[in-house]
């Protein structure tokens, strides 16, 4: 799908709210419209041609991403939302969408409205939920890097290294294979760090004996990944081993009922049964998953009170987890593409305890 294919679906779900446009600023919503990857206020009226607004600094760069059919508007440097508004035509100001607008920066326009401002994050999340082709495409690339680093992970962990010292070769690897960058800040979480679900901001040597929770994702241009791998350097230990193979089960009995039509919320009781059944239920403190595209948590999530229901095209992570505090935590992720047919696994790496 086009840029402006996407723009026109968006115009028309506006139109049928009743709304004479929107002003975006999340730089996730103005790439999924634009292609440009960059801060400024995307203009998409009803009625009338979108318009890129943008500083200076990035004019170039905008010129550039976006197709021709937008316009691009060099901002005076040092302008705000105020110069866009005193721009925007006054026919589009009685009933104005939005996306994400910070109290003062609605203070800074309120005298200029005619009419209302109303949230349309809906509008956007309804599109953005469903990927096509090209979007896929590039998430299953940023996957393949995500798994690959996880494989490498594996490979070097071991006691006598630091935290740290794995972060920076997963970092190391992902630029080396393409990526853009991570996601997000790389979890390496050793030992007692490993019972706090994003671990713990002091660095820690690795020691025998450590579980240690690995959590990464990758940008592929501009679209993300996510995977998470738990591992054991011990000789041996039945409580860890039977808690990896609760969430491993929990894992698989939620992402057998994935599928067109299924709502969020089952998906997440189908894991917390498994959890409950083995005795960790307390200790699943996080929701089963989430929505993964532009950004690394999107709609749909999968809550335990999720009304949203799962649909062809959606990507979604599948992530239990069992934390026990100040001892250890497990936790697995894969990153899930629900189709047609069924559903494809993204992201791959095994799951042993051990490492290597």
């Amino acid at each position: 799908m086009s840029y402006l294919s996407r723009v026109r679906r968006l115009i028309e779900s506006l139109r049928g709210d009743g709304l004479s446009g929107a002003l975006l600023r999340s730089p996730a919503n103005i790439f999924y419209f634009t292609g440009y990857r960059g801060t400024g206020y995307f203009l998409v009226p009803v009625d009338g041609f979108p318009t890129l607004y943008v500083s200076p600094l990035n004019f170039e760069l905008a010129e550039e991403s976006v197709p021709g059919d937008i316009q691009v508007v060099k901002l005076e440097q040092g302008s705000d939302i105020r110069r866009v508004f005193e721009l925007i035509p006054e026919s589009l100001k009685t009933r104005i969408g939005f996306d994400a607008m910070e109290v003062e920066d609605y203070l800074k326009v309120s005298g200029q409205l005619v009419g209302s401002m109303i949230p349309v994050s809906q509008h956007i999340w309804k599109l953005r939920m469903v990927k096509d082709e090209s979007e896929i495409e590039k998430i299953r690339k940023a996957c393949q890097v995500s798994s690959r680093c996880m494989e490498l992970a594996s490979e070097l962990l071991g006691e006598g290294l630091t935290e740290y010292e794995v972060k920076s070769e997963i970092l190391r690897e992902m630029l080396s294979l393409g990526g853009d960058g991570p996601a997000f800040d790389p979890i390496v979480a050793s030992g007692p760090n490993s019972s706090k679900p994003h671990g713990a901001y002091k660095n820690r040597m690795i020691e025998r004996g450590d579980v240690v929770v690995i959590d990464l994702g990758v940008i592929y241009e501009g679209y993300c990944s996510d995977i998470t791998r738990t591992f054991y350097l011990g000789l041996g230990s039945n409580e860890v081993s039977r808690v990896h193979q609760a969430v491993l089960e929990a894992k698989r009995r939620a992402e057998e009922l994935i599928r067109i039509g299924v709502k969020a919320s089952e998906i997440y009781h189908a894991a917390h049964e498994v959890l409950a059944s083995a005795g960790y239920a307390d200790y699943f403190l996080h929701a089963l998953g989430h929505g993964v595209g532009i950004e690394i948590h999107e709609p749909p999530r999968l809550f335990r009170d999720s009304e949203e229901i799962l649909t062809e095209g959606m990507v979604i992570t599948v992530e239990p987890g069992v934390y026990f505090p100040k001892r250890f935590g497990v936790r697995i992720e894969d990153t899930i593409l629900i189709k047609r047919d069924g559903v494809e696994r993204l992201t791959s790496a095994p799951y042993e305890l051990a490492p290597g």
